[in-house]
C-alpha cells in the first residue's frame, strides 16, 4: 500500500493534470469536479455530496443530482471527459461509463483517474473512504469498458504510485467501427524528441524544420504548439505526434512546470518558446524594443533557424515548409489547372499588424495583366483591390490558410510581406520575393530558396527587429501611409526580381 492518513489528502486531479493536456478539445467536462476543476476551461460538474460528508466548500459550474446521467449533453457533443476518485463512489459504474461515453465525440477521449485496490485502502479498512462503492484495478475498467462499447482504444494505462500517489490513469480514445484496442501495450519507441514552438504560423512552420532534422535522425518526434501552429502543422510527416496547448490556459509559472514534467518523457527535450521572439523580436512589453536601433541590431541581426537549431543542439540543415494532405494536394492542383491555366504569381500584401502592409498590390495585379500573367490576392487584406476582368483574382480570406498555403505551392512565384504564407514555401523552389519590414535577410531568409529579400534602402529603421502592434515607432510613407519600409518595394523592382519567371508568359502573348 502507498496511501499513508498523515499524507496531504484531496484535490487527487492535480496529480494527474498535466498529462491531461494532451486531450483538450474544445467541449471538456470534469465530472465530479469538486472544489477545484483540473483545468479552467473545462466544465465542472458535482452533486456537491461532498459538502455533506466531508464539509467541503464548492462552487460547480454545473450542479447535478448524479453524474450517472447527463441528459443536457447530447451525444457525440463532448471532446474530453475527466474524472478523477469519482467512479469508485458509484453502485452501477458500469451504466456511469456507458452515459459518460455517449458523449465523446469521435477522436474525443476518456480519461479517467481512480484509486488503485492494491495501493489505497479497500471497503472496510481503516483510512479507507466510507463512500466507495467498489475497489479497482485497471483492468475492472478496461473490462467494464467492452462490455458497454466496441469503438475505443486504450491508449494510456498507468499505474500511479509515485510522489504520493496511489492511483491508476486511463485514457480511452473513441475510434470509427469495431476496435476494443490497447494501443498502450505497444512498444515505446527508443528515441523520442520533443519540440515545444507555439505561436504564429510561421512560428509553428520554423520549428518544423527541427522536426525534420530529429525524423531523420530516427526520433520519434513530439510537437507541442497552440490552436494557430496545430492549423498548419497536423499533417507534416515529420512529426508523430502533436499536442495543441490551448492559449492562455497556463500563467508563466505553470508553464515552467508542465515543461519540466513533460521533459521527463523524452530522449530529447527541446522548449523553444521565445528562441527567436523576445531575443531576436521583442515586443513592446520588453525593455530591449527600446534600445536604439543600432543596438538592437548588433544584438539580434542573428538568423532565426539557426538559432532554433542551436539551442536544441541539432545541424544546421533547414526545411522550412508546409505539408498538404494529398487531397488538399489534388485541390490545389486542380485549381490551378482550372483558374490559372497560364504563369501564376501568387500575392500575400498583409502580415500580422498594419506595419507589415503591402500598399502596392493593385498596381502589381496591373502590371502582371498587362504581361497576360495570372495573380491571386491571398490573407488579409487592408486596401481595396478590384479584380481583374480575366488575369487577377482576389480571395483575401476566402480560402482557410491549409487551402491558401496549399495553391501558393502551385504558383510560379509567391510575393508578399513576412507571412506564414510566404514562410510555408521557403523550402521549395518557386521564386520568391518577401518585402522585408522588422527582420533582415539575415535573420529570415539567409536559407530560403530562390528567394529576392528587398531591404528598403535608406531607411534608418530598417530593420527595426520589433514586433509592431502599431505605427507608434514605425516611420510611415508620406505618399502612400503605409509603412516606409513596405513602400519602398515597388511593384517595377518586384517585377525584375520575377522576370525571368514570367517572361514565357510574355514571349507566349506577344506570338
Amino acid at each position: 500500500m502507498v496511501w499513508k492518513l498523515e499524507d496531504p489528502q484531496g484535490n487527487e486531479a492535480a496529480k494527474v493534470r498535466f498529462d491531461v493536456v494532451p486531450y483538450f478539445g474544445s467541449v471538456n467536462l470534469d465530472l465530479g469536479c469538486g472544489p477545484s476543476k483540473v483545468w479552467p476551461n473545462f466544465t465542472g460538474i458535482d452533486n456537491g455530496a461532498d459538502v455533506e460528508l466531508f464539509g467541503v466548500v464548492m462552487k460547480p459550474d454545473v450542479v447535478v443530482k448524479t453524474c450517472e446521467r447527463l441528459p443536457m449533453y447530447a451525444d457525440g457533443g463532448v471532446d474530453c471527459i475527466f474524472s478523477s476518485h469519482l467512479l469508485e463512489h458509484v453502485v452501477d459504474y458500469k451504466a456511469a461509463l456507458a452515459e459518460w461515453w455517449r458523449l465523446i465525440k469521435l477522436d474525443g477521449h476518456l480519461c479517467l483517474y481512480l484509486p488503485h485496490r492494491d495501493l489505497y485502502p479497500n471497503i472496510g479498512q481503516p483510512g479507507g473512504n466510507p463512500d466507495h462503492k467498489h475497489d479497482f484495478l485497471p483492468q475492472d475498467i478496461v473490462d467494464a469498458m467492452g462490455e458497454i462499447a466496441s469503438d475505443w482504444d486504450c491508449v494510456v494505462n498507468e499505474t500511479r504510485d509515485q510522489l504520493r500517489e496511489y492511483s491508476f490513469f486511463l485514457v480511452f480514445k473513441k475510434v470509427g467501427g469495431v476496435c476494443c484496442g490497447e494501443s498502450w501495450k505497444q512498444p515505446k519507441p527508443q528515441k523520442t524528441a520533443a519540440v515545444v514552438r507555439p505561436g504564429a504560423y510561421g512560428d509553428a512552420l520554423w520549428g518544423g524544420s527541427l522536426c525534420a532534422e530529429l525524423k531523420a535522425q530516427g526520433y520519434h518526434v513530439t510537437f507541442y504548439t497552440g490552436p494557430v501552429g496545430r492549423q498548419v502543422m497536423h499533417s507534416d510527416p515529420n512529426i508523430d505526434r502533436l499536442i495543441v496547448m490551448p492559449n492562455g490556459l497556463l500563467d508563466d509559472e505553470e508553464m515552467i512546470l508542465y515543461f519540466l514534467w513533460e521533459s521527463r518523457k523524452y530522449s530529447r527535450f527541446h522548449n523553444l518558446i521565445g528562441a527567436a521572439e523576445g531575443r531576436l523580436l521583442p515586443h513592446p512589453n520588453e525593455i530591449s524594443y527600446y534600445w536604439p536601433q543600432h543596438i538592437r541590431h548588433a544584438e539580434m541581426n542573428f538568423n532565426y533557424l539557426e538559432r532554433l537549431h542551436t539551442l536544441a543542439d541539432l545541424p544546421h540543415k533547414f526545411v522550412q515548409q508546409f505539408h498538404p494532405t494529398a487531397q488538399e494536394k489534388e485541390w490545389a492542383i486542380k485549381q490551378r489547372e482550372t483558374l490559372f491555366p497560364g504563369r501564376l504569381v501568387v500575392i500575400c500584401p498583409c502580415g500580422s499588424g498594419g506595419p507589415k502592409t503591402w500598399p502596392h498590390t493593385q498596381r502589381m495585379m496591373d502590371l502582371l495583366a498587362e504581361r497576360g500573367v495570372y495573380s491571386v490576392v491571398m490573407g488579409e487584406i487592408r486596401q481595396e483591390i478590384t479584380p481583374h476582368d480575366k488575369y487577377g483574382v482576389v480571395l483575401g480570406k476566402e480560402l482557410n490558410i491549409r487551402a491558401a498555403m496549399a495553391l501558393a505551392q502551385t504558383a510560379d512565384a509567391v510575393i508578399g510581406t513576412e507571412t506564414g504564407i510566404l514562410n510555408s514555401v521557403a523550402s521549395m523552389p518557386m521564386r520568391k520575393v518577401v518585402f522585408l519590414s522588422h527582420s533582415s535577410a539575415e535573420n529570415l531568409t539567409k536559407h530560403w530558396v530562390n528567394t529576392k529579400a528587398v531591404e528598403p534602402a535608406g531607411i534608418k529603421c530598417h530593420p527595426c527587429h520589433r514586433l509592431h502592434r502599431a505605427f507608434e515607432f514605425c516611420t510611415k510613407d508620406s505618399v502612400t501611409g503605409w509603412a516606409a519600409c513596405q513602400a519602398a518595394a515597388h511593384p517595377e523592382l518586384v517585377l525584375d526580381a520575377i522576370a525571368d519567371v514570367i517572361t514565357p508568359a510574355v514571349i507566349e502573348k506577344v506570338a
